[in-house]
């Protein structure tokens, strides 16, 4: 007997998280004790004096993995369940910021992991988005699109919580 599907899929999604957070220099929070619909946090690290500690500016993500999703003219292409959407659409500006951590597997499931002597791959990426708009009234699905652009790196993670630090400081300036 073994994991579901859905839990393999999560795991795998960590990973990927994991990686990424590695690669930014950032330290990771994930897993909460209690699910009210945000799965991890991103926090900004800085140099004072000769120590590392967190900045105080962060990024909320909620995650998610599925090999339902497409591309279409440069967007990913995701039904991502209402309630997910509405928990994210919800949040104000003036919030700590929650984006969508996307991770779009391939959908034979041998290919979502590989490894070798020489390397381990974790296949195809995640996409991260900024979902703003009106709550939906939706009860299953809301179809969302992600430029293929977003897809989530290290470089990439670093410029969000640069933008969000920056953002958070205008109001201070």
């Amino acid at each position: 007997m073994s994991i579901t599907i859905q839990h393999t899929q999560e795991t795998l999604c960590k990973a990927h998280i994991h990686a990424l957070a590695a690669m930014a220099g950032v330290n990771l929070e994930v897993g909460r004790v209690y699910d009210y619909g945000v799965d991890g946090s991103f926090k900004s690290v800085i140099v004072r004096g000769n120590r590392r500690v967190e900045s105080g500016f962060s990024v909320d993500f909620q995650a998610k993995s599925t090999y339902a999703w497409h591309i279409a003219n440069g967007n990913v292409v995701y039904d991502l369940e209402a309630k997910n959407y509405n928990d994210i659409v919800s949040r104000s500006a003036e919030q700590t910021k929650l984006i969508l951590v996307l991770l779009c597997l391939p959908r034979d499931q041998d290919a979502w992991h590989v490894a070798s002597l020489n390397n381990t791959t974790l296949q195809h990426c995640c996409y991260w988005a900024e979902l703003r708009g009106e709550l939906t009234a939706n009860g299953s699905k809301k179809r969302i699109l992600i430029p293929q652009a977003n897809i989530l790196t290290g470089d990439s993670l670093k410029a969000l919580l640069a933008a969000e630090t920056a953002y958070k400081r205008s109001f201070f300036s």
